[in-house]
């Protein structure tokens, strides 16, 4: 038998290098980090390899469950962006009174029908599942098509529907603690809670903002600051009115979030990783105590209650709080169909279990346990696997709405290529943090959006999901990879675009490289937007026979540095990741070419030669009517680019 201190000790470490473990395979897989997490805690916990064992930490371990929840919501508050949910403001309030009612009411009685659980112990179960969680929210949203306003609404319902059934299950449980309880009494409980964890919360993000403004501070010291002040405003809550901490964490969380501050993403960083690392350990402590002969034991009326619970109450209390005039039928259907269940659940159904057993409800405890993690497994699983399946069958992928280009970088070329992109039905947005050569971009028609390209706001605003294109043009290739890892790793983008002027080896070198190259790489975007400018080249579009495209691999092979093929387009669709032996899969290329080899080209392909001189005589025509602002759309010199950029660097940092 171990000694308690090494008992404590393997538990700790095995939560943690368990924890990692998940979330790797979750980032390998695309998964939802929670469904690793989960089968990791039962298979090395007590019921499985018995490699760690929850119960030794003892009461210890309910402290780090409150702890580890108050960090949880406090960075969901700092993620949640007000201005958004103004948008979605009616249908979140609904959806987190009516729904949450509905939930409550609905997923008590399936309990109650099909497992024969007591009424009390069925009302509890209904208030911890109601909640869902942007543990598990987010990461599914990376790999969810769908329309903006729907996903701001299921995060935003994910954050603040955690703290309000915690709140909720508490209340149950009181009740089934203190049987008779009057409800004027529970009122009043109700009313304090709610009091204690505003103003306390509040108070403390508003000192947050003071200490994150603070020049005293440096960044790793002012972040360390505000976990001290979360979590000595989530003490101070529990012990005005136990309970009152989740949601003063969630309030601080909210008050910090409201500032505009520049510092903001240092510490949404540093939260980040954080809670990536609190909820792995959580989330293997307490699958790994969970008695899986209990979840077996439900059989088939657990099953019926999930069943339930995801295909019939979840998208009742969506129709009923979601109105009509707010979102059409397919998008409430997918809100409906979309409501995993995460760590909150997860945390007040162990602890709640852990109240039942002090009042020696054991049976009621177990059940009550198994049901609530059969929910949480059912609900991740069956999300997970619809995520890319629904918005298919719905139609959010075929949406014309929703084919969006964002081309980071403002000059000559990106605009170029912004109109023809416009031009083929395409939505395109520019991005750059120079206002005078956002000025050159909308002149020309094209929406140009001000902000840091290294800012996941910045593409927020610009409406940027999973299934936009991401074409990274800066005169910076650091920049330009930056902004690809960003948009991968931040919203799900499967292959960002990069123009490189000296591009890695590795990139090459990998089959299927999660970077696709503009123009095959070595593409000087300096060089060519400049004579782009001049009109010493020209970008255009051409629908070429199978000989012509022939011709013009040919072309290409003579002429690599004065003619290169940007992008093939196969049914309206366009493809960046190109190479010479597939032009012939092509009916349509969009070509950039300088004008000294127009002629080679018109000879060679002489029998078609109409589209590339229409093509010459719109560039032709375009550089006589942009020469007075030739300054504000021709990018700078190469050197020039690469030091204002890390200029950019500096002043951000």
């Amino acid at each position: 038998m171990h000694h308690p201190t090494e008992a404590i000790l393997q538990t700790l470490v095995a939560a943690v290098f368990l924890g990692i473990a998940a979330q790797l395979i979750a980032h390998r897989w695309r998964l939802p980090a929670i469904l690793p997490l989960l089968i990791l805690g039962m298979l090395c916990g007590p019921s499985g390899l018995s490699l760690f064992d929850p119960g030794a930490l003892g009461h210890t371990l309910e402290v780090v469950v409150h702890l580890g929840v108050a960090i949880i919501l406090f960075e969901g508050g700092l993620s949640l962006k007000l201005d958004q949910l103004r948008q979605v403001g009616t249908s979140l309030r609904n959806l987190l009174t009516i729904g949450t009612m509905v939930t409550w009411v609905g997923a008590a009685w399936l309990a109650n029908f099909f497992t024969g659980i007591a009424w009390p112990t069925a009302a509890l179960f209904g208030a911890i599942v109601t909640v869902t969680g942007p543990t598990v929210v987010a990461p599914l949203l990376r790999h969810l098509v769908a329309p903006k306003k729907v996903r701001t609404l299921l995060l935003s319902e994910g954050l603040m529907i955690d703290p309000i059934g915690a709140v909720l299950a508490y209340f149950v449980l009181q009740w089934i603690e203190r049987s008779g309880l009057h409800w004027q009494a529970l009122s009043v409980d109700l009313l304090h809670l709610a009091a204690t964890g505003t103003i306390l919360g509040f108070a403390a993000g508003i000192v947050a903002v003071f200490a994150m403004r603070s020049r005293k501070l440096g960044d790793e010291l002012r972040n360390l600051v505000i976990l001290a002040l979360l979590l000595g405003c989530f003490l101070l809550a529990e012990l005005q009115s136990p309970q009152s901490g989740i949601l003063a964490s969630m309030v601080m969380g909210l008050t910090v979030s409201g500032t505009s501050s520049s510092d903001l993403n240092p510490l949404k960083s540093f939260k980040g990783q954080l809670t990536v690392l609190v909820i792995s350990i959580l989330f293997i402590l307490l699958s790994g105590q969970l008695d899986l002969e209990s979840i077996g034991r439900l059989g088939s009326a657990g099953a019926l209650v999930v069943v339930g619970l995801i295909l019939v109450v979840r998208p009742l209390a969506v129709f009923l709080s979601v109105p009509p005039s707010m979102m059409s039928v397919k998008e409430r259907l997918l809100i409906g169909l979309t409501a995993p269940r995460g760590i909150v659940a997860a945390a007040v159904a162990s602890l709640s279990a852990i109240q039942l057993r002090a009042q020696g409800l054991d049976q009621d405890a177990t059940t009550l346990e198994g049901l609530v993690y059969l929910v949480i497994i059912a609900t991740c699983t069956f999300s997970t696997l619809m995520a890319p399946v629904l918005p298919r069958w719905l139609g959010f992928t075929n949406d014309p709405s929703r084919r969006r280009v964002i081309l980071v970088g403002a000059h000559s070329f990106s605009i170029h290529l912004a109109k023809i992109l416009e031009e083929e039905g395409w939505h395109a947005v520019v991005i750059d943090g120079v206002p005078r050569k956002l000025a050159a971009v909308r002149a020309e028609r094209v929406v140009a959006i001000p902000g840091d390209a290294r800012d996941p706001e910045t593409y927020d605003r610009a409406g940027l999901g999973r299934d936009t294109k991401v074409l990274a043009l800066t005169a910076n290739d650091e920049l330009n990879i930056l902004v690809a890892e960003l948009v991968r790793t931040e919203f799900g983008v499967e292959h960002p675009v990069v123009a490189l002027q000296n591009p890695p080896e590795e990139l090459g070198s990998q089959r299927q490289p999660w970077i696709d190259l503009l123009g095959q790489g070595n593409l000087n975007l300096p060089k060519w937007s400049q004579q782009l400018s001049e009109g010493r080249a020209w970008l255009t579009t051409l629908e070429l026979s199978d000989r012509q495209a022939h011709e013009l691999m040919g072309v290409l092979r003579e002429n690599s540095s004065q003619a290169i093929v940007i992008c093939g387009w196969t049914d309206g669709r366009p493809d960046f990741q190109l190479v010479n032996q597939k032009l012939n899969d092509f009916k349509k290329l969009t070509l950039l070419s300088r004008f000294d080899v127009e002629e080679r080209l018109l000879s060679q392909m002489a029998s078609h030669p109409e589209q590339l001189k229409a093509g010459a005589d719109a560039a032709k025509d375009s550089k006589d009517s942009k020469k007075n602002t030739e300054d504000e759309t021709a990018i700078e010199s190469e050197p020039e680019a690469k030091d204002e950029a890390e200029g950019r660097d500096k002043a951000a940092e």
